[in-house]
């Protein structure tokens, strides 16, 4: 059975870059949330990660919740990937995301910190991963990067647990995913306000369009 796992990931500053980690930021937290092939949740994942070349400042840390003591014990990247991917149990996974950083701070990661391993061929394969945040988006015909608060807002989903933790950021989006593809014919707000605006426009034009043909014969 194929397996869809949504991962978010929450990183800390890197102020020192260069040298063997030249990267701005650097992974503190993995959530993750497994559903099944009909989007039905399944079960979840969470574990703080220890950095090695950044740190937690008074923004991360009041943006995320988590603090140094959090993390001080936490196992390191490979160890809690290794984790998740036992978790995961199996290579038949599509993973999703709300927009393509959490791939790509993992792609930059893994060779600098993890061995090699067959699990990272999968979790780095970009053509296992799905960008919620891009198919949303095309959905509502915009190009406007949306925050996952505001999608949730426009599902008509409340906000459960809090932003900026990865597990309530993973299951957040998880429960988006499983009402829009579950509940296909499932409008969203913009999308019913839209079809409403086409609903009352004038219909000058269209009676036009409709009577372009008829030849009035003078009485």
């Amino acid at each position: 059975m194929q397996v869809k796992v949504v991962i978010d990931v929450e990183m800390c500053r890197v102020y020192s870059k260069g040298g063997v980690f030249p990267y701005q930021n650097e992974i503190i937290q993995i959530g993750a949330v497994k559903m099944d092939e009909d989007c039905s949740i399944l079960d979840s994942f969470s574990s703080f990660v220890r950095p090695r070349f950044g740190r937690i400042d008074r923004f991360i840390g009041k943006l995320t919740h988590i603090s140094e003591s959090d993390v001080s014990e936490a196992p390191e990247l490979e160890e809690a990937l290794l984790q998740m991917m036992r978790w995961i149990g199996g290579d038949d996974v599509v993973f999703y995301s709300w927009s393509r950083t959490d791939l790509s701070q993992i792609r930059k990661e893994i060779p600098i910190k993890c061995g090699k391993c067959s699990e990272w061929d999968i979790l780095t394969d970009p053509s296992k991963w799905i960008d919620y945040q891009e198919q949303f988006m095309r959905r509502l015909k915009t190009s406007r990067q949306m925050k996952l608060s505001e999608a949730l807002d426009l599902a008509e989903l409340d906000v459960e647990g809090r932003l900026h933790d990865g597990l309530d950021d993973a299951y957040n989006t998880a429960r988006m995913i499983a009402k829009l593809e579950k509940q296909k014919d499932y409008r969203t707000l913009i999308e019913r306000a839209r079809a409403a605006e086409e609903s009352h426009k004038p219909l000058t034009t269209s009676l036009e369009y409709l009577f372009r043909d008829l030849k009035v014969k003078s009485a």
